[in-house]
């Protein structure tokens, strides 16, 4: 069942997927209609769930899932990531790619390999920590390196 993003909860469940690239608003439009015919029949063992999607700063495709009233199986997991791989192909984009760390660097966001990061920022850069698990932890997604999984890599 489709929802909102902005009016589901803040302990929503919510993955992330970001773009290498900016999104054009033309993509931008394209990838919230196609998530949200998904969204609109996304269940679990026959159970609707209760989800929105949105886009921020044209880099990350963030879908939320209120599991206050429905919680995800495997199997809807499952059919999102190939909702979201179906998108991949069909704009030619990556959005799954895990070893690519988001950086603002000169108020831009870079995507750097995460093998390359040494070169190319340090412990205070701000880098948009995609594992976090709900909604209110997007107020404090944009941290310096130093406070995420990523510090290692300095």
């Amino acid at each position: 069942m489709l929802a909102d993003f902005n009016t589901l909860p803040e302990e929503a469940r919510i993955w992330i997927y970001a773009s290498e690239n900016a999104l054009t608003e033309d993509q931008q439009s394209y990838i919230l209609t196609y998530i949200t015919e998904h969204l609109k029949g996304w269940n679990a063992h026959k159970v609707p769930l209760t989800a929105g999607v949105t886009i921020l700063e044209n880099h990350f495709i963030v879908v939320a899932l209120d599991e206050g009233k429905n919680g995800a199986s495997g199997c809807s997991i499952d059919t999102l990531q190939k909702t979201i791989q179906e998108l991949e192909k069909e704009l030619s984009i990556s959005l799954m790619n895990r070893l690519n760390v988001f950086c603002r660097i000169d108020n831009e966001i870079q995507c750097i390999p995460s093998f390359k990061l040494e070169s190319m920022a340090k412990a205070d850069t701000p880098f948009y920590d995609l594992t976090i698990l709900t909604k209110s932890d997007l107020n404090t997604y944009l941290k310096p390196i130093s406070e995420g999984w990523c510090s290692s890599f300095l």
